[in-house]
């Protein structure tokens, strides 16, 4: 009976939310194998009243209770909820389109996560490779996952408006797809780029100083890598990562290949600024982020790893990307 429920629920769902609205699909319908698989849904709007109950497309939780759903699961703690009212965040919308997944706040996009089946694969061998989660759980992950670059989606989740307060309306349908970045090309204003290389045992070393060398100056140790690390490392033969600082967000290479981008430009960073001091107003980093952030979106940084090749490997050549 609750299965057929959230059937009915969905569809219901389904129905009001795309009466009328036309839907974009994400990508080509057909995956490599040649099998269908393509879905586009229209936006879906959840209000939360002041307690933090949730109401999907108007219909309360007493009456999706009586459809057998249960979104008690869903419900937002009360102080978060004030918070929000207080701050007049009053709508966040995250949205899958494909390539991408976007969110915004009061209808302005934040810096985001994007990336292509090749470096979302990628991304999924490294967390298979340093055992993120158990080998069960991270095989139907790898299975699971990719289909996300293939589905449209689109959540919006709206909170109480305080008194006299003017509503910001939310983003047109579509429009966390259509954004476009602007990089700045204005001069770098911070340039840092150094290479770090760990021995066999995990301990780091810059220009042939060894953090141990550091540690007999007297200049404290630096992190290393601890054995099981580096056992994992070469495991997926792992000789390299790029950390890459650039106007049009951090880019990361494992062994010099693209893994997924956070994707920024000078607005972006701007609107995530702005997000972050409504919400955190007393925040003791809020003077640090407002003294770097002229400096992010024109910063050239690039930090190159080197990890020690795994017995019989071949040397994976690493040049830092420009």
């Amino acid at each position: 009976m609750l299965r057929k429920s959230w059937v009915l629920f969905f569809i219901l769902v389904l129905l009001l939310a795309g009466c009328g609205k036309a839907v974009e699909p994400p990508v080509a319908s057909s995956i490599p194998s040649g099998e269908i698989f393509q879905i586009a849904l229209p936006r879906l709007v959840i209000e939360v009243d002041s307690a933090g109950n949730p109401s999907v497309m108007g219909l309360s939780p007493a009456v999706l209770k009586r459809l057998g759903v249960d979104v008690s699961s869903m419900q937002v703690p009360a102080a978060t909820v004030e918070q929000m009212t207080k701050a007049n965040l009053q709508h966040i919308e995250i949205a899958s389109v494909g390539d991408r997944v976007v969110m915004m706040v009061n209808g302005k996009p934040l810096p985001h996560l994007g990336w292509d089946q090749a470096s979302l694969q990628r991304s999924l061998d490294l967390a298979d490779t340093l055992k993120v989660q158990d080998p069960t759980t991270m095989a139907l992950i790898k299975r699971v996952l990719p289909l996300v670059t293939r589905l449209g989606l689109d959540l919006v989740l709206r909170f109480p408006v305080q008194p006299g307060t003017a509503e910001i309306p939310v983003a047109e349908t579509g429009a966390a797809k259509k954004i476009a970045l602007s990089p700045t090309t204005d001069p770098a204003s911070l340039i840092a780029k150094f290479e770090v290389k760990f021995d066999a045992n995990g301990v780091p070393g810059i220009m042939g100083i060894s953090g141990n060398d550091l540690a007999a100056l007297g200049g404290g140790a630096l992190g290393g890598l601890s054995p099981d690390m580096i056992a994992n490392l070469q495991s997926g033969n792992i000789q390299n990562m790029e950390l890459r600082m650039k106007p049009d967000g951090l880019h990361i290479y494992l062994n010099s290949d693209p893994l997924p981008v956070i994707i920024w430009d000078t607005k972006l960073l701007a609107n995530a600024f702005e997000a972050y001091g409504q919400i955190s107003p007393d925040s003791p980093i809020l003077p640090v982020l407002q003294l770097f952030l002229p400096y992010l979106d024109r910063a050239d940084v690039g930090i190159l790893l080197h990890f020690p090749p795994g017995a019989g490997k071949d040397l994976i050549p690493a040049k830092m990307h420009e």
